[in-house]
């Protein structure tokens, strides 16, 4: 077991600030984190919380993209399913502990999972989060794996497999990419709704269906919440005008 750790501001703010100075640090097999804050004068860089969740070792087999969805999918039921009833999404939209887990806890898996072709890690995107959407739901090592948990997690299936909404999220990484990228991707009822809908066009095209989802996302549903309101509408109704939508632009495609 471990508790949850949270960077103070002024760690992270100086952390971040100093990003290019230590970037050979986080490449550096040996600690340096209490170093580098003594150096800066900061005492205290973290708070460990009161909450409790169990040690999570992440995974990482390969460098394909076909072996990182999956090993994505492997991880985001781990950490979830440990930390669903000790995270609530008030906190997990906090940067001070995503960053915090990142750089304590789970550093070795990032550099692994986030490694270019040159052996490089985006750092400023993997090891901190932001406030913003993207940071939390796409570019964050690890609060991507809590978010895309949250989002897709069927509650109602739990006795079958809650999971299949994740599995079809991370099908193609241009879904994953396309759902991030609108303004309701954090809202789980629309999210629920619109992959159900997906999952049955896959089914019935035997494909991902990436370019319909596109234009799903992209346009229509952009349109018809500006005009109807997505957020007071079912996942039932979302998931009929969601499958209509993209059914009538297979039938024109074809």
């Amino acid at each position: 077991m471990m508790n949850l750790v949270y960077f103070t501001k002024d760690a992270y703010n100086c952390l971040k600030k100093d990003l290019n100075n230590n970037k050979d640090n986080y490449y550096s097999d040996e600690p340096w984190l209490n170093d580098y804050f003594k150096s800066v004068g900061i005492d205290e860089f973290y708070k460990e919380s009161t909450i409790s969740v169990p040690t999570i070792e992440l995974v990482h087999t390969g460098d394909d993209t076909e072996t990182k969805n999956r090993d994505d999918l492997t991880n985001i039921k781990m950490l979830y399913s440990q930390y669903k009833e000790k995270i609530d999404p008030l906190r997990a939209a906090d940067p001070l502990l995503w960053s915090a887990l990142c750089h304590i806890k789970f550093k070795k898996y990032i550099l692994e999972r986030w490694k270019k072709d040159d052996g490089t890690v985006r750092l400023d995107q993997r090891f901190f989060a932001t406030e913003g959407r993207s940071s939390l739901l796409y570019y964050n090592a690890i609060s991507r794996l809590w978010w895309s948990g949250y989002i897709t997690y069927d509650e109602e299936q739990e006795s079958s497999d809650p999971w299949y909404l994740t599995q079809v999220l991370f099908s193609a990484q241009q879904i994953q990419k396309d759902l991030f990228d609108q303004s309701f991707s954090m809202n789980k009822t629309i999210v629920k709704g619109v992959l159900k809908a997906l999952k049955r066009i896959q089914e019935e095209t035997g494909n991902n269906a990436t370019p319909t989802f596109r234009k799903l996302c992209d346009s229509y549903l952009n349109h018809y919440g500006v005009v109807s309101l997505l957020d007071f509408l079912s996942s039932e109704e979302i998931e009929e005008i969601s499958y209509t939508y993209m059914k009538s632009i297979l039938s024109t495609d074809n």
